[in-house]
């Protein structure tokens, strides 16, 4: 190849170079402006089944997004939804269906926007083998200790039903989630009805006194679905911030199905938990943004077991599509949302 040639190639070559650099410096995310930068206050309950929060702290989503995101850390959704409707000083919490259910009987100034994440086996009941309980029948005129109004107390109703029991048979007593391992140890109650990593800590604390009860037949008699709740005030008036919010998240459950070893390790480190119970119950949980038909259906079963067990005083069943506003994951995930309006 002559000079002439070597120059006129070298020529094009540091054009297609500056083109290429062109196109992926404006692919580039730009910077959120400072005036453009929105605050939320987020109520967290501190658990794996918030991991996509996590790993989008961690991986800085939040801030890309333009979000000045305060996480406020609670022991339950219960407790986290309860502060928020009751104090004020929170936009929007996780929460499972249990609590949102029992608070619809009373007021509406809520809203589910979406469900990260849901789970066929997280909720579950352990038992003191030195108190005779080694099946759902012994149950029977035990004392089971639940956190009143959460998905713990409604799973035990569940689980007794199945185990042809009553919720009348069993003497209940509410105790904060995070109190309950060592409640069973110290023998307080007979068993526990609660989520990870609660059920974890108290089978290492009970060692080979713990028997975990499953439902006949190994059945999976509940799924389990965590929400993103703002307070409906806060949704009206920020409904781009909730949309940037959930951007964040979404990104946050991508990198979860992609890095599913640095996830874990995120979540082990954020929560100060032993990663051998992470990686144990991870494949229990499915992430993922949705609003599928179940949450309603589930409601409904909810309410309808809270009434017929005279925890509440209402007599008729909400309308859910009431607390569900769909149409920000709709923008950002269209084939995500799939109830029946």
């Amino acid at each position: 190849m002559n000079i002439k040639n070597k120059l006129y190639m070298n020529a094009r070559l540091s054009i297609i170079l500056v083109v290429i650099g062109i196109s992926v410096g404006g692919c580039q995310e730009q910077p959120v402006k400072p005036e453009e930068i929105e605050k939320v206050t987020l109520g967290v309950e501190t658990s794996l089944l918030t991991a996509p929060v996590w790993v989008a702290e961690n991986k800085g989503y939040f801030e890309r997004e333009g979000l000045d995101l305060t996480i406020k850390e609670f022991d339950s959704g219960r407790t986290a939804l309860a502060t928020m409707l009751n104090e004020g000083n929170l936009d929007m919490v996780t929460v499972a269906q249990t609590p949102v259910m029992f608070n619809s009987f009373d007021r509406d100034d809520y809203v589910i926007i979406a469900t990260m994440v849901y789970s066929n086996n997280d909720v579950k009941i352990l038992t003191r083998q030195d108190r005779g309980i080694k099946n759902p029948s012994d149950l029977k005129g035990k004392t089971v200790g639940i956190t009143k109004g959460s998905t713990g107390h409604f799973f035990l109703g569940l689980f007794l039903i199945h185990s042809g029991l009553q919720l009348s048979e069993v003497e209940t007593i509410d105790i904060e989630a995070s109190e309950l391992p060592q409640a069973l140890v110290d023998g307080r109650v007979d068993a526990i009805s609660t989520w990870e990593p609660h059920i974890w800590n108290a089978k290492k604390l009970l060692d080979e006194n713990a028997v975990r009860l499953q439902p006949r037949g190994g059945a999976k008699i509940f799924r389990e679905d965590f929400y993103f709740v703002p307070n409906r005030n806060f949704m009206d008036n920020n409904p781009e911030t909730l949309k940037r919010f959930l951007k964040a998240i979404e990104k946050g459950e991508e990198f979860i199905q992609k890095n599913k070893e640095e996830a874990i390790n995120i979540v082990s480190q954020r929560l100060k938990l032993d990663k051998e119970l992470v990686v144990s119950i991870w494949n229990d949980f499915e992430f993922q943004l949705i609003l599928d038909q179940a949450i309603i259906i589930t409601l409904e079963d909810e309410a309808r077991w809270a009434i017929d067990n005279n925890l509440t005083d209402a007599t008729e069943v909400p309308n859910y599509l009431d607390y569900i506003y769909s149409d920000i994951l709709e923008e950002i995930k269209p084939k995500a949302v799939t109830i029946i309006r």
